[in-house]
């Protein structure tokens, strides 16, 4: 098996943990807080990462580095919000919505990897906008799915920016175990100072279902998933590994709708369509485009 095989197997099984992960987070946060659920998802990564660890016979280490810090800083920002997206959504809004996450992947590439962006692109990205807009319902609950929408859109675009530093460290062979750990332990800070803010750390009012969904949800995608998806990214450029996750909405879809049903118009599915069509051809084209000569030295220097 060649290190590409090896990088398509680990996006894979990424994808499948991060579309259980949402539906379990939403049963989760009818219980408790989002604050309270950013906390546990943390602790939670940090207490999985570590036995990781001890089991695999590999200690982790604490990468004490700026680039570390400010990868840290970002990813609080998008577990914050993605779970008070989640709290005002439901799990397929989010699959779809959250899928905007290429979208900020391209454009950050363009700034920070030093990509270039093709005329191609920028259709495609427009486009997947359209869609975005689109897919939010205008039903009684406008403004609740409008603002949850803003906030999956603040998520998505912390954590491709936070994904964008975990390229760019990936590239000086440290331990993408010890990576995770220390990006969870800076982040818990953040997260711990955010939940003072709200009032919400020291609310005794803990439930014991919620907390088993988002620790669940914690070690399917804080975890396992976004472990999986570093394997990935030492085998794979940044842009390929997203072709297979642009699927992962229809997956989470078909997992979620049963529990937390949408109601489907003309307007929501042709947006959904035109943002799963639109992302998956904006990462095909990015692709095809990593592969030609004059691009492929840019793309393996970042």
């Amino acid at each position: 098996m060649n290190e590409s095989h090896k990088g398509h197997i680990f996006n894979l099984l990424s994808v499948l943990m991060m579309a259980v992960g949402p539906l379990l987070s939403k049963f989760g946060l009818l219980e408790i807080s989002p604050a309270k659920a950013s906390v546990i998802n943390i602790i939670t990564v940090i207490l999985a990462s570590y036995l990781f660890g001890l089991i695999h016979r590999s200690k982790v280490r604490f990468y004490f580095e700026k680039e570390i810090l400010l990868l840290a800083l970002f990813n609080a920002v998008g577990v914050i919000f993605l779970f008070l997206s989640t709290s005002l959504l439901s799990p397929v809004e989010i699959g779809f919505i959250g899928r905007f996450y290429t979208v900020f992947a391209v454009i950050l590439s363009v700034f920070i990897l030093k990509e270039k962006l093709s005329k191609s692109e920028v259709i495609f990205i427009s486009l997947a906008i359209l869609g975005a807009f689109l897919f939010v319902n205008k039903g009684g609950t406008f403004h609740s799915n409008l603002l949850g929408s803003f906030f999956a859109m603040i998520y998505t675009f912390f954590f491709a920016l936070t994904n964008i530093f975990i390229k760019k460290t990936m590239t000086k062979e440290r331990d993408s175990n010890s990576i995770l750990f220390t990006n969870s332990c800076i982040t818990l800070i953040f997260v711990l100072l955010y939940a003072t803010v709200t009032g919400d750390l020291f609310n005794r009012n803990y439930s014991f279902t919620g907390v088993g969904f988002i620790v669940l949800s914690s070690l399917f995608t804080g975890f396992l998933g976004t472990l999986l998806l570093y394997k990935a990214l030492e085998h794979l450029r940044f842009s390929i590994a997203n072709v297979t996750r642009a699927f992962s909405p229809l997956l989470l879809a078909i997992l979620s709708f049963p529990f937390f049903p949408i109601e489907i118009t003309i307007q929501n599915t042709l947006g959904a369509v035109v943002l799963v069509v639109s992302i998956l051809l904006l990462s095909f084209g990015k692709r095809n485009k990593e592969k030609s000569p004059d691009t492929n030295h840019e793309a393996t220097d970042s």
